[in-house]
């Protein structure tokens, strides 16, 4: 009942981050987010396989940095386990929220930028995420992206993606985390 209690109460912040609006809502920014990547794994693991889908909402601090939050309602993970041969590989769902830090470089005179960013947040899977692992994992994410601008206020975005997943032990002595080196791509615009 408690773990409800607490999802639902991380899941009220996010949805009033997430849609927050005020005097400050030129500002602010949306970016939709996709990745792709291969994981290194516990050794039974053997493989396992990253995609993943994310909406952002960005408020700006100052001096190029901002903070945000991140939403993935589809983070899809495929898990080949070496130590059964024969055994299917096993395709697991879940669903993540986390806050970003973030800093941008983009000078007006040019049509490139930087984007580098990182985040902690927690992450449900709907079955055991590695299989040996746990249901309720948290999650971090390091990325560096390399900005073109697309028009007046758009910009599209590619670069490298580090995502780990772990348990940090919460779920008994065994704490099989894994983590994905991925690519990432995405879009942003202003928020309206």
């Amino acid at each position: 009942m408690r773990k409800i209690r607490a999802l639902r109460a991380v899941a009220t912040l996010a949805a009033t981050l997430f849609f927050l609006e005020g005097e400050c809502a030129r500002a602010q920014e949306w970016r939709v987010v996709a990745s792709y990547g291969q994981a290194s794994a516990p050794r039974s693991q053997g493989f396992a396989e990253a995609a993943t889908l994310s909406v952002v909402r960005d408020f700006p601090l100052d001096a190029g940095f901002s903070w945000g939050v991140e939403l993935t309602p589809l983070f899809v993970v495929n898990q080949t386990r070496v130590d059964l041969p024969g055994r299917p590989r096993e395709v697991a769902y879940a669903v993540a929220v986390a806050p970003v830090l973030a800093w941008t470089y983009v000078p007006k005179a040019s049509r490139f930028g930087l984007r580098l960013e990182a985040g902690v947040g927690i992450f449900w899977g709907f079955s055991p995420i590695p299989a040996e692992g746990s249901r309720f994992n948290f999650h971090e994410n390091l990325s560096g992206l390399v900005l073109v601008r697309a028009g007046s206020d758009h910009l599209v975005s590619a670069g490298i993606r580090r995502i780990h997943v772990s348990n940090l032990g919460l779920a008994g002595p065994d704490n099989p985390g894994l983590s994905f080196y991925s690519g990432v791509v995405g879009v942003s615009w202003p928020a309206r």
